[in-house]
Parts: C-alpha cells; sequence; structure tokens
C-alpha cells in the first residue's frame, strides 16, 4: 500500500514537471466511448434508435467526445510550457485510423488541446477550429495490420495452440451458459468478447443487464476479453506485424528531433483503437490483465538530459496517470537503450513485407 501511494504521488508531482528538458512527444489514444459493435441475437437494447440516439454501430457516442475533450484539456494543462497554445502545424502532427469514431475522437481531443482565442476565432462566440487530421499509414498504426496476408495465417496458429484450447475446454461449461441464454450456437471465445463489450457499454451507459449475465459480468468474461485481445499480439512474429513498424516510425522521428528540433512537429497524435494500446503495453512488459478503457492514453516523451536523451513513457487510463518501465527500464531511460529493448520486436519496411508474405515465420 505504501508504494501504491508513492508512486500516485510520484504520478500526480510528474504530471505537473518542467518540461524545460522536453524536445518530443508521440501520444497514442483509444478512442472514446463508442456503441456497441454488436449484440447478442435476444439482447433487450439492440434497437439502435430506441437506446442508441439512432447512431449506427460502432460509433462515437457523446460520453466519447466528452472524455477525448476533457483528454485534450489534459494534454493542454500537462505541455502548457511547452506545447503553444495557439495552434500552428508547425507544432503538432495529428493522426487517425480510417474509423468514424478515432476521426471524431481525434477532432474532440484537438478541440481541448487547442481551443481557438485571440485571431483564431473565425465565428462569433465558438471557440472551436478545424485542424487538420492526416490518414495514418495503414501498415504503420491501424485497427488490424494492413497489407499482411500472413496475419491471419498466424493468429489462426495461436487459436490452435495449447494455452488457448485449454482455456475453451476450461470455460466450456460458461460457453454453454452464454449458448443457452444468447440462442448463439457453437459459442467461441470470440462471441465471449462480443457479449464483454456490449455488456460492458450497456452498463456504463445505465441499462439495467439481463440477470442471467449477473454469473459471468464483469467477471470472468473481463479476463476472458483480455485473453481474446492478447491472440492479436501474441508472439514475436505477431508483435513485429502489429507493432514493428510504428516503433520504427516513432524511434527514427526521436532520431530527426535530436538531430534538428525544427526538422518536424514537436508532437505527435495518433488516434487508434484498443488493439493499437494493447500491442505497446505488451511489447514495452505491461501486458494488461483486462481489456483497456475508452480514451486511454499513452505518452512517448523524449527528453534531454546532462547525461544523454532519454524516454519517458505514461498512461493515463481514467483519473489515474501512471509512469511505466520500458521492458524495465523505467525512470529516464537512454533512448539508445530503448531501441535495444523494443529492438526484437522493431521492423522496416523490408522486415515487414518478408514477415507478411512468409508462410513459416
Amino acid at each position: 500500500m505504501v508504494f501504491k501511494v508513492v508512486l500516485l504521488i510520484f504520478a500526480a508531482a510528474a504530471v505537473n514537471a518542467s518540461n524545460d528538458n522536453l524536445i518530443a512527444v508521440v501520444q497514442v489514444f483509444r478512442h472514446g466511448q463508442r456503441t456497441p459493435n454488436n449484440f447478442f441475437s435476444n439482447d433487450p437494447y439492440a434497437d439502435l434508435n430506441e437506446y442508441w440516439a439512432g447512431l449506427d454501430y460502432g460509433q462515437l457516442t457523446n460520453e466519447g467526445k466528452r472524455q477525448h475533450y476533457a483528454l485534450g484539456q489534459f494534454s493542454r494543462k500537462r505541455y502548457s510550457n511547452w506545447l503553444p497554445a495557439t495552434y500552428s502545424s508547425k507544432d503538432i502532427y495529428a493522426q487517425t485510423t480510417d474509423v468514424d469514431r478515432t476521426h471524431m475522437s481525434a477532432q474532440a481531443n484537438l478541440y481541448g488541446l487547442y481551443p481557438a482565442t485571440g485571431n483564431q476565432v473565425w465565428r462569433k462566440n465558438v471557440n472551436w477550429q478545424p485542424i487538420p487530421l492526416h490518414p495514418a499509414n495503414t501498415k504503420t498504426f491501424s485497427v488490424y495490420p494492413q497489407g499482411c496476408p500472413n496475419y491471419n495465417a498466424l493468429r489462426q496458429e495461436v487459436d490452435s495452440n495449447e494455452e488457448y484450447t485449454n482455456i475453451d475446454k476450461t470455460y466450456a461449461d460458461l460457453y454453454r451458459y452464454i449458448s443457452q441464454n444468447t440462442n448463439t450456437p457453437n459459442v467461441t471465445l470470440d462471441d465471449v468478447f462480443t457479449l464483454w463489450d456490449s455488456l460492458l457499454i450497456e452498463d456504463q451507459v445505465g441499462y439495467a443487464l439481463p440477470s442471467w449475465t449477473s454469473s459471468l459480468y464483469p467477471e470472468p468474461i473481463r479476463t476472458l476479453a483480455a485473453k481474446w485481445f492478447a491472440k492479436h499480439c501474441y508472439n514475436q512474429a505477431l508483435q513485429q506485424i502489429s507493432v514493428g513498424l510504428f516503433y520504427n516510425e516513432i524511434l527514427g522521428y526521436f532520431d530527426e528531433m535530436i538531430a534538428d528540433p525544427t526538422s518536424t512537429a514537436k508532437y505527435r497524435m495518433y488516434s487508434g483503437h484498443d488493439n493499437n494500446v494493447v500491442a505497446i503495453l505488451t511489447t514495452v512488459g505491461q501486458k494488461p490483465t483486462a481489456p483497456v478503457p475508452f480514451a486511454v492514453s499513452l505518452w512517448f516523451e523524449l527528453r534531454r538530459t546532462n547525461w544523454d536523451h532519454v524516454v519517458n513513457l505514461w498512461m493515463k487510463s481514467g483519473d489515474q496517470m501512471t509512469q511505466l518501465s520500458i521492458n524495465g527500464c523505467a525512470l529516464d531511460c537512454p533512448l539508445s537503450e530503448v531501441k535495444k529493448l523494443l529492438s526484437d520486436v522493431t521492423v522496416d519496411e523490408e522486415g515487414y513485407q518478408s514477415l507478411c508474405k512468409s508462410t513459416d515465420v
């Protein structure tokens, strides 16, 4: 308990730390709260018009917009003495996957980060301003790896390995129980995740869940949902495919900023998905034991010290801000060490293509 208190005090203090030695920041976040992507067949809240304000599947809710507006305000406060309050394309480069909810989350986030002031106010009594949002490279940053035929084959190997077949055996009774109550034949771990996802969101918006779900929600299906996420970056090959080009990009960006801090924008933003955050957390030695929440955010901060260029990694989950180690390297991890610690999962374009074309990894 003492350790936890000290950690939280330290983290709270670091949120307001001086940014005099800050060179560059890479932020990665999950989109805000959305409507369910799917419903089980007899879900009482499956009517989108009646229960979800007419929004389609997987669309950002008003709460999701509020979450990201607040996150943008948090970033503004955190970097207020480093990131100018007046928007300039020289300061920030924002990217998103090509999905409605990530586009909208980034827009809400940028509104919180850059409310229009002074001569950037373009309409009376309106402090919102349009800020460019660029498409992320689909191989580098997407909900699922793109242009990679071998990805699905590697995933199928995980589905049939000993760990996941044992999960299916261990929870066979639960699968049958879900099947009976949802009229879903042959329930799999994929179906369990779908159930978790819809129940979580329905619970968050205040809907009364069906009584039969009390024996499985939130546990054990929360833990099983985390196991489902883990499949996407289960081994080195899947990690390289999922996040290897991203690391190659941001580490190269840090090198570029060290060589010339004025060469490009000093703040990079990536608006993405739970899969993106889980892949990063897993490969820095912070494998999640539960699904990551909506609007969870990571910041990689590049700083200059008297002795080296260092990287710090922070995560904001809900109201809690925590510093994370990078495979055991904690406060002020030298950039050279970060590169070594991530070298097993970092790939360039040639390496990515080799992984994706290979059938024997």
